[in-house]
């Protein structure tokens, strides 16, 4: 009898501890990839993109989710709505696409979708990673996270037409944006070299010039996802590599000045980034778990919700929403144990230590773009292997290391959903 007492207490222990988290994975369509986006147009409508092409859409509030299209050919990244019947979607293109159907409008809710491609700037076609629309007029895209990317494009009529704003002279790629209105703006994404470093840009003239309200000093790092939380109180997220601390970034000014705070003491992707309130909030990317904090960002303890974070949307003051693997969404209304995420890329490096040859072996399990570098123990990139998009496969490379100094070297492949480091030793 007290044996079945201490089991039922147990299960009501843990019950309460799942209910505290305020988590749940809705019930939402199967997915291949990561879902990259979601926007809630209020807390009953709203839209959600994932990486193989799908876009879903959920009328209750997010708990039911059902497909209204979807093009294989297509990685979603970014999805962001105007009113109930005129919305985008950004994306990449993979499998062979030859730039085609990466970005896209509806006029009717979801239920058809217009290809405008064709009306970017040769060099946008390359993808859009970041949408933000200030007004029903002004829409902003920005392109996106691989090499030779740094570039925004801007519609004032609707989407009718666009123009293409030139961002090399700032930084080296642009993920993320968040504008206040027609003209005034931030923009995250990587800096220019010799460094890279994590970035956050600011405009107040639509783009035409920026300034920097963040320029990090660790080598090679992407300044990810945006949050406006308050008129004072901005959030974002910092993803770095090689053997890096993960942090994210804090603003009390209105974005003017950006603190860092450190969420763990071992490397760990962050990538999405999202809090309720001033005190309560989450940041993740990888695969074990994510982090939550309820003192602002000063400290962080691991909480296992939403492997592969990217976007953290808040809807109002008691509901938000994280999508990675599947849509979570957080509402105070307990929690449901998700299916562990799939990895969707792999990498070996042998023989570690080397010598002389390197070779670097990688599959991926989804048609995607692969960034494959190498990076010095000080994060510097010493050598691009591969920046190119590829079909899910195998493939195989080789690297002279006789040409690099002795040292520690970190192997770094990072594609559209996911990311491995190998560290690597070269001696004499």
């Amino acid at each position: 009898m007290k044996t079945a007492i201490r089991l039922l207490a147990l299960l009501l222990i843990a019950s309460s501890s799942y209910a505290q988290t305020g988590w749940k994975v809705c019930n939402a369509p199967v997915f291949g990839n990561r879902v990259d986006d979601i926007f809630m147009l209020d807390a009953h409508t709203g839209y959600a993109a994932s990486g193989d092409g799908k876009i879903v859409k959920t009328t209750d509030g997010g708990n039911n989710w059902m497909l209204i299209y979807q093009d294989p050919t297509v990685y979603h990244r970014s999805v962001e709505f105007i009113n109930t019947q005129k919305g985008f979607v950004g994306g990449f293109p993979i499998g062979g696409n030859n730039g085609t159907g990466i970005f896209k409008r509806t006029t009717d809710g979801g239920a058809t979708w217009t290809d405008l491609t064709p009306l970017l700037h040769p060099r946008a076609r390359h993808g859009i990673c970041g949408l933000a629309i200030p007004d029903a007029n002004t829409i902003y895209g920005s392109g996106n996270w691989y090499d030779d990317s740094a570039y925004i494009v801007k519609s004032v009529d609707g989407g009718d037409t666009w123009s293409f704003i030139d961002m090399k002279q700032y930084a080296a790629s642009i993920i993320d944006m968040y504008f206040l209105n027609k003209d005034t703006g931030f923009a995250t994404g990587r800096g220019k070299l010799p460094q890279q470093s994590g970035v956050i840009l600011y405009t107040t003239d639509g783009g035409a010039t920026w300034t920097y309200k963040f320029q990090n000093y660790t080598n090679y790092e992407f300044c990810w996802k945006i949050q406006h939380l308050t008129s004072k109180i901005y959030f974002a997220s910092l993803e770095d590599f090689g053997n890096v601390t993960p942090k994210i970034l804090k603003s009390t000014d209105g974005g003017m000045t950006w603190n860092l705070r450190q969420v763990a003491t071992t490397p760990y992707n962050i990538e999405g980034i999202g809090f309720i309130d001033s005190l309560h909030g989450w940041t993740g990317g990888d695969y074990n778990y994510s982090f939550k904090t309820t003192d602002g960002g000063f400290t962080w303890d691991t909480i296992h919700i939403c492997p592969l974070m990217d976007r953290v949307f808040k809807v109002n003051d008691t509901m938000l929403f994280a999508t990675g693997s599947q849509i979570w969404k957080y509402h105070g209304d307990g929690f449901i144990p998700a299916i562990p995420a799939t990895r969707y890329a792999w990498m070996t490096c042998s023989p570690n230590p080397v010598k002389d040859n390197l070779t670097i072996a990688i599959s991926t399990s989804v048609n995607t773009h692969v960034m494959l570098m190498v990076l010095d123990n000080n994060g510097n990139r010493v050598s691009l292997i591969d920046n190119t998009d590829k079909l899910k496969g195998s493939y195989q490379y080789h690297l002279d290391t006789r040409v690099l100094a002795a040292g520690m070297y970190y192997v770094v492949l990072k594609t559209h959903e996911d990311k491995r480091v190998v560290k690597v030793v070269v001696g004499r």
